[in-house]
């Protein structure tokens, strides 16, 4: 699976962070950033979920925000 890009002037850190604390028992995640972007990378993915996981995990950081 391809990184997650979270452009850092519309994502806080704080909400990523929280996103990966919710999702830990579905996947094995990394975290990096650059200038621009906060990059998630998702490795050992439980297959039932894999086709789905990115988008939920997307879904989450955003509703982490109104924190």
């Amino acid at each position: 699976m391809p990184p997650i890009n979270f452009n850092k002037n519309l994502y806080k850190l704080s909400a990523i962070k929280s996103a990966i604390a919710a999702y830990k028992h579905l996947a094995d995640f990394e975290l990096k950033q650059d200038k621009k972007y906060i990059k998630v990378f998702l490795k050992n993915i439980d297959k039932e979920i894999e086709f789905l996981i990115g988008d939920e995990f997307c879904n989450y950081a955003l509703w982490a925000m109104r924190e």
